[in-house]
């Protein structure tokens, strides 16, 4: 298994993407420590995990304050005595005009999305350094290309993108990779709640799925093999990147 005795934490790992995530790093190997703000969400993670025959410690914590960030770092080296590799995926998502938007929410997002990640890396580097980690940052492809409603979101994914490129020029010369994966239509809850945010959630569900070439949305499962990859020794020489997996939704210009 490609990451045999490392150690990982997972944000957000309680359900989704995270846990795809949490799922796949498990499979490589790794011990792994899953974070989230939702206690029982967290422990369902890890009893799955457990029950495979993984590794796997649970911190509740809010990632977006100083103390909840550094109180998840800590909690991995405390449990496992090391941290080799660092996933910043904990997001939260609003669907609402600019001007109707109270600043609480924007700042709301904007806390979990983007603070949140350079909080955890802060912690995390220090520990990172000694072994030569991994960050992976989930970014998404609301950072390039986005839809009305989505203002405060993709202003956090974009701004993802800018810290990543320049996160891996500080950390290079510490040994520490730096990437990010931009997801696109995933079947999560977070999907679920924006599909239900329609009048009739079905056929959104419907017409968002005719823009996606490959005739499926992703699951949680292909970004946690893409981070798993990008955790791996097999991608030594990657860093500062954005790696997109959106069933070629980005690619395509117009839909017949």
């Amino acid at each position: 298994m490609k990451l045999d005795g490392r150690v990982a934490m997972v944000t957000g790992a309680g359900s989704g993407i995270g846990r795809g995530i949490a799922e796949c790093l498990s499979e490589e190997g790794a011990a792994v420590l899953i974070n989230d703000v939702k206690q029982q969400a967290a422990y369902e993670t890890q009893g799955l995990l457990l029950s495979r025959g993984a590794s796997a410690a649970v911190m509740v914590s809010d990632i977006s304050t100083p103390a909840g960030a550094a109180k998840a770092i800590e909690a991995a080296v405390r449990e496992y005595g090391r941290l080799d590799i660092l996933v910043n995926n904990a997001g939260r998502q609003g669907n609402k005009p600019m001007v109707d938007l109270d600043p609480r929410e924007w700042d709301g997002i904007l806390d979990v999305n983007l603070k949140g990640i350079y909080l955890c890396s802060k912690w995390a580097v220090p520990h990172l350094a000694k072994g030569g980690g991994v960050i992976v940052n989930i970014s998404s492809v609301h950072a390039t290309a986005t839809i009305e409603g989505f203002t405060a979101y993709a202003a956090s994914k974009a701004g993802i993108l800018g810290f990543t490129r320049a996160l891996a020029l500080e950390c290079a010369p510490m040994g520490i990779r730096v990437n990010a994966v931009s997801p696109g239509t995933i079947d999560t809850p977070l999907l679920q709640e924006f599909f239900d945010s329609f009048e009739d959630p079905r056929q959104a569900r419907a017409e968002y799925l005719k823009f996606h070439p490959i005739g499926r949305f992703g699951t949680p499962r292909d970004i946690g093999k893409l981070v798993a990859f990008l955790a791996s020794d097999d991608a030594s020489f990657i860093t500062g990147s954005e790696f997109i997996s959106d069933g070629g939704m980005t690619a395509c210009l117009f839909k017949k």
